[in-house]
């Protein structure tokens, strides 16, 4: 894992794609996760909770101990790998466990935005349907005002 994760951070400052951040993220998290209990372990790489979609939160890079941030997309697909690397055969459970508390912790963050997604979704989908049924009646209304119109009797 230490492989993936010299090779994304040596990789230049070309954005890097949701997939490379997640094994880095993961990488990260599994190392201190072997060493470390997760109250450590967090304390040590969490720098910041922002909880927004561009940036749920700052992961530290344990190299150069830079906060790199995690969008929305990223800190999804973190939180798959690291459920996925949780349940993977061959860590101690000391290990496993502090992993999936923090595949936990990521879903605290990302629910409440995912859940204001919907609700905005669901605003969005009652605001069309309110609007195009107002579209519909107003147009039937001058559908209705053209017919009751008298036609002008051209002699």
């Amino acid at each position: 894992m230490h492989d993936m994760l010299a090779r994304v951070r040596h990789s230049g400052k070309a954005r890097r794609t949701p997939d490379e951040m997640a094994a880095a993220g993961t990488a990260a998290i599994v190392n201190e996760c072997g060493k470390e209990s997760f109250a450590n372990a967090r304390t040590g790489l969490i720098v910041g909770e922002t909880r927004l979609h561009e940036d749920v939160f700052e992961l530290r890079d344990p190299d150069s101990f830079a906060a790199i941030a995690y969008g929305m997309d990223e800190t999804l697909r973190l939180e798959g790998s690291l459920r996925a690397e949780a349940r993977a055969p061959g860590s101690s459970a000391a290990s496993a466990g502090c992993v999936e508390s923090f595949a936990a912790h990521l879903q605290t963050l990302t629910d409440p935005l995912l859940e204001g997604d919907s609700i905005q979704k669901d605003l969005d989908v009652s605001a069309f349907n309110d609007s195009n049924r107002q579209a519909e009646e107003q147009l039937e209304k001058k559908s209705t005002a053209i017919d009751e119109t008298p036609a002008k009797v051209s002699q």
